[in-house]
């Protein structure tokens, strides 16, 4: 077996072979299988949680739909050698508790796939991973690139592994149709299809007399070219999973690669790091994901639910200013809220958030009987609160600006979900989303 300098040097990357010689010289003359040993036993150290994932059987680039590794029985797709390779790995990481789980496969595609097959393999791979280790979740994934489970509606997949049993979905922005789709389509309806649709062919698991586990193991966006496509489509993508309160992995971390496709140091453009490893690429990450960060539901939890306001556009929470007025602020300690019929409250006196006019902060107030405290949500989306003003026009909460905190009502965007009206209603996005924590 290659060691891991060997491998560099039959790839023809003598520089990345000596950076590894400078900075990490007891890597050099380790195997590729113990180098993999050492990086999961450097997790365990740091206290992070690991999925080892089935990804390729042909190492390259992931994924394409006749790359030979989409399904099983494709050219590099061999199901006996995948199945003994998830009992190898099963048993190698068996002892290291800080791996959680395995994944079986990665994105399963291409024109072989079928249900019959998924059904055969995905519950032999489970039951391979479950016997050689039953201590790890088992990962599973669905067809058309881990974007479809909706066949398990009608035929659920028969494995004994207990409670060991969690799925896995991914979502991109071109995962539900074109990617100019989000800028040349109503936002508020493109969300709210894209957001029934994963419910349709995932999030049902659960749901119903008999729930199961359900993962967003990969998602992402370019964090370098921020436009309007990419912020949109996370928007949408934040409201689904703090609405659901899913556990997520983004893709990807990772700057950088020292091979893709043949070609050496590429960027990772969806990397969260810069291709230095020295700096986020997208500087808003900890404020834009920090509600993505928390639980919000807790089974156990004998506290009773009530809402966070939640503002996905930033990231941050509603909560009330000393002045009694409402604000943008960090999520570590938002206002809690309660809904009565049409009425917003917050749960530590009963005050109702009351609209002033087109233009003004809203504010809290004792006068629970105002019709200018009577809120409706608006659009497909449902992601716009609203009052009618004493005109009966209807008047949506606000973000005042980017560099502003304050919480205004404006004339509401695009709720009538007009084919026409493609103005971008993001500053007015607003959930109230359930928490017990």
């Amino acid at each position: 077996m290659y060691k891991v300098g060997e491998n560099f040097d039959k790839l023809n990357l003598i520089d990345f072979r000596l950076t590894i010689r400078f900075y990490n010289p007891s890597l050099e003359n380790i195997t590729v299988v113990e180098a993999f040993d050492l990086v999961i036993d450097e997790f365990g150290k740091q206290d992070m949680m690991v999925l080892v994932d089935n990804h390729v059987s042909d190492p390259k680039w992931c994924c394409d739909g006749n790359d030979g590794n989409g399904f099983f029985g494709d050219k590099d797709f061999d199901p006996k050698e995948w199945l003994e390779g998830l009992s190898n790995v099963a048993n190698r990481v068996k002892g290291k508790p800080q791996v959680v789980a395995i994944g079986l496969r990665n994105e399963l595609r291409g024109p072989n796939q079928n249900q019959q097959n998924w059904h055969k393999y995905m519950s032999q791979g489970a039951t391979t991973v479950y016997n050689a280790n039953p201590n790890v979740l088992v990962f599973v994934s669905g067809l058309s690139y881990d974007t479809d489970l909706s066949f398990l509606k009608t035929n659920p997949l028969n494995t004994s592994i207990g409670n060991k049993l969690v799925y896995e979905v991914h979502s991109y922005a071109w995962s539900s149709g074109p990617r100019s789709d989000w800028t040349e389509k109503p936002l508020n309806q493109k969300c709210a299809n894209v957001m029934n649709g994963l419910t349709d062919k995932a999030g049902f698991l659960m749901s119903g007399s008999n729930p199961s586990a359900l993962v967003m193991s990969e998602f992402g966006m370019n964090m370098e070219i921020l436009d309007n496509m990419n912020q949109r489509f996370m928007s949408c993508m934040m409201v689904y999973l703090v609405g659901n309160d899913l556990d997520w992995a983004l893709w990807a971390a990772q700057g950088a690669y020292y091979v893709r496709k043949n070609e050496t140091r590429v960027s990772e453009t969806f990397g969260l790091w810069n291709i230095y490893f020295r700096s986020l690429r997208y500087a808003e990450f900890p404020q834009r994901f920090q509600l993505l960060h928390k639980k919000l539901l807790e089974p156990s939890s004998n506290s009773s639910k009530s809402y966070i306001i939640y503002h996905p556009l930033s990231g941050q929470c509603v909560r009330v200013s000393n002045n009694h007025k409402l604000e943008l602020g960090d999520c570590d300690w938002p206002s809690k809220w309660n809904q009565e019929g049409q009425q917003i409250k917050l749960v530590e006196n009963g005050a109702c958030i009351e609209a002033i006019s087109e233009g003004s902060q809203v504010k809290l107030s004792s006068d629970c009987k105002s019709k200018q405290s009577f809120w409706k949500k608006l659009s497909t989306s449902n992601l716009h609160l609203s009052i009618l003003d004493r005109q009966g026009n209807y008047l949506c909460l606000e973000r005042e600006s980017p560099t502003s905190p304050k919480i205004v009502t404006k004339k509401c965007i695009c709720v009538d979900d007009s084919l026409s009206c493609l103005d971008d209603p993001q500053s007015q996005w607003f959930q109230l989303v359930t928490t017990n924590v």
